[in-house]
């Protein structure tokens, strides 16, 4: 990467949403505390979204103390066009941001199962954090196992969602 040619800034929630439903597999946006942007000229060519997980305890469990000093990478997404070690120098800008805040710590999660489509089209062909590991993350295993609940065309429903409906909220 030409990090010359790229700036690393806080970007509005509305503008990472729009970013990530289009550009991420998931076509999902998390419950976002930070949200940056990898911008080349005038171009959004990347979002990073820390985000809130579903418990606490995800943070807690790794991060003594209140989970408001931690918090969980949501979504990380570049366009293809991003050139090698983008990834890993767009992430090293945000982390040393976020340092910045206040936050001590940051969990992530791979997703190395693809996902298809009813129609074979593989959505999403899995990763292993590779940028994580890039970024001198340490590995401490895998989090619990769960069945996704996934659309037709790929994309997970998250049961967040789907509680929320049934309680009708």
């Amino acid at each position: 990467i030409r990090t010359h040619e790229h700036e690393v800034a806080p970007i509005a929630r509305d503008v990472a949403r729009r970013f990530v439903t289009e550009h991420h597999y998931s076509g999902t946006f998390p419950a976002a505390r930070w949200c940056f942007g990898l911008h080349r000229g005038a171009e959004l060519v990347g979002a990073a979204v820390f985000s809130v997980p579903a418990r606490d305890e995800v943070l807690t469990r790794v991060f003594p103390g209140a989970a408001s000093d931690s918090t969980e990478l949501g979504r990380f997404v570049l366009l293809d066009e991003v050139a090698g070690n983008g990834e890993t120098w767009f992430l090293a800008r945000c982390l040393d941001e976020l340092r910045r805040a206040g936050v001590r710590g940051v969990v992530s999660f791979s997703d190395p199962l693809p996902r298809q489509a009813l129609d074979g089209t593989v959505t999403m062909p899995g990763h292993v954090g590779t940028i994580y590991q890039a970024s001198s993350a340490i590995y401490l295993g895998r989090a619990r196992a769960e069945s996704l609940l996934l659309l037709p065309d790929g994309r997970s429903f998250p049961r967040r969602a789907l509680a929320k409906i049934r309680a009708g909220h």
